[in-house]
């Protein structure tokens, strides 16, 4: 580009702003600068950013730290440090009281307590009992402390006359002033100003020459109206100049993925349903055949409500036959041989599984086929980490209907996982409180090279099923997709997901579940 396409490209304040930090000898601070050409501080460093993308001008900044009195500190620089006081009045006798001491050198009773901490910890005195008094003995380091003024009072004396730029002391320096801070005696100010230079393209631009003339931007009314549009030079525009980066709305990355999972289903012919936030233990637990003193049921894994603290009951009939399933069994079993109580079926409790959403579902149609799927949100007592969270997203399916097998189950169970982009699923017994049998499927990660437990599954047990007035098998499975959306995002702290990240959020690129 030719010096006079660079010229002419250059607004009306971009020319300015060159012209005067010319005039300054090529080099001037930003806030010297914005005096000079009467624009404000925002103006020039928008005009700054734009000559310095031109190469004409480059910016440096320079920090620096603005230290300062606090009031206390300002009484102790002109009366001494409560220690050096303490310290001078020790060593005109070598030894006495704490409080003959203190008053001595006329502290009050905060700057005595004061004192004595760093006498000891500058180990300047010694403290030894006599009695019912404890005495202070001047030590060696302390003679030679009460000769000369040390590190701390030097820097409190120099700072009286005002403010001072203390970016630049010693390692050993800054350490004592740290220590002034920390006492609650200085206040450090961290500042930066920008030092503005010309750069060779910069001064030949100059050479060249630069004509300011106040430009138009916009062309307004009253420009037409007035016929002035013909007299006014308007400002070049550079189209081809990069803007600032976009970052238009758009959906979360787990989001995303559970959509994937949803499309996925969907076209495999199941029909969504929802679950509730608040449940039943009945639901959640009773109905599942999950005995009333199961473990599973305690406050540390379930998380029982306050408000409300009772739900209603299910039909009178529903709830017989699942207290009789609970109290003598069905279908040859013996069930679990306790008093089901149905006071603890009230309780309400926030949905543990996604289960609870399926099998309300089943209550309410007993025919088959029932072929449907949830993802919902479930809560559990969990300790939080990395890989633990008190609430995740659950991915739930049934399939019930004339003859199904657990050939059938693991049938579906493969043609899922390969939708997901696992080619590699293996199965392996396993046993779930409400499915028998029951199955966990593991796939092969080829990024990382190994097996991954990603779903269970299972055919509902008779006990589950005939109170429900069911006479065909029942499918279920069950995903953990919150662990498997932070697989699939390579996130090793599953928080990550929940923390809303901004900067993540909008630079992640989530492709589909089919890349595996």
């Amino acid at each position: 580009m030719d010096l006079r396409t660079i010229v002419n490209g250059l607004s009306f304040q971009e020319k300015k702003v060159l012209i005067a930090l010319q005039q300054l000898n090529g080099k001037a601070e930003a806030t010297d600068l914005a005096k000079r050409v009467g624009f404000d501080q925002s103006t020039v460093m928008r005009a700054v950013l734009t000559l310095s993308e031109h190469g004409l001008v480059k910016s440096l900044e320079k920090k620096f730290s603005n230290t300062v009195l606090l009031p206390e500190g300002q009484e102790y620089a002109r009366d001494g440090l409560p220690e050096r006081r303490m310290l001078v009045a020790l060593a005109s006798c070598g030894s006495g009281s704490i409080d003959e001491i203190a008053a001595q050198a006329g502290l009050n009773e905060k700057q005595m307590h004061i004192a004595l901490a760093w006498l000891k910890r500058k180990k300047w005195a010694e403290f030894r009992r006599q009695g019912d008094k404890t005495i202070l003995i001047i030590t060696e380091s302390g003679k030679l402390a009460a000769t000369e003024k040390s590190a701390e009072e030097l820097i409190l004396e120099s700072l009286l006359s005002g403010p001072r730029d203390t970016s630049k002391l010693s390692p050993e320096l800054n350490e004592v002033l740290q220590i002034l801070v920390r006492r609650g005696l200085v206040r450090i100010d961290e500042k930066a100003e920008r030092e503005l230079e010309l750069t060779e393209l910069g001064k030949r631009v100059l050479e060249h020459g630069v004509e300011v003339i106040e430009e138009v931007s916009e062309l307004t009314h009253d420009l037409l109206v007035s016929g002035r549009w013909r007299e006014v030079k308007f400002r070049r525009y550079n189209v081809t100049a990069p803007g600032e980066p976009v970052y238009p709305g758009k959906i979360h990355p787990q989001q995303e993925i559970m959509d994937e999972l949803r499309e996925i289903l969907l076209e495999m012919g199941f029909a969504e349903i929802k679950g509730r936030i608040v449940e039943s233990e009945f639901y959640n637990f009773d109905i599942l055949f999950q005995a009333q003193d199961h473990p599973a049921r305690e406050v540390h894994d379930s998380l029982s409500l306050s408000r409300p603290g009772r739900t209603r009951l299910p039909p009178r009939p529903l709830l017989r036959r699942v207290a009789m399933a609970h109290e003598r069994g069905v279908a040859g079993s013996t069930g679990w041989g306790y008093k089901f109580d149905p006071k603890i079926s009230q309780r309400a409790v926030l949905c543990s599984q996604t289960t609870a959403a399926t099998i309300r579902y089943l209550a309410s149609r007993p025919k088959p086929p029932v072929k449907v799927f949830a993802i919902d949100r479930v809560y559990r007592h969990e300790k939080i980490d990395y890989k633990h969270l008190a609430e995740f997203y659950q991915a739930e399916g049934i399939v019930m209907d004339r003859g199904l097998t657990l050939r059938d189950m693991l049938g579906y169970l493969k043609l899922i996982v390969n939708k997901l982009g696992f080619e590699k699923i293996r199965f392996r017994p396993s046993m779930f409180p409400f499915t028998e049998p029951s199955v966990e499927a593991d796939v092969y990660h080829q990024k990382r090279k190994e097996w991954i437990e990603i779903l269970g599954a299972g055919i509902f047990r008779p006990e589950v099923i005939n109170p429900l007035g069911i006479d065909h098998p029942v499918l279920a499975w069950g995903i953990g997709l919150t662990r498997l959306i932070a697989i699939r995002l390579e996130l090793e702290d599953i928080r990550k997901i929940f923390c809303n990240d901004l900067k993540w959020i909008s630079t992640r690129i989530t492709s589909c579940w089919r890349s595996g």
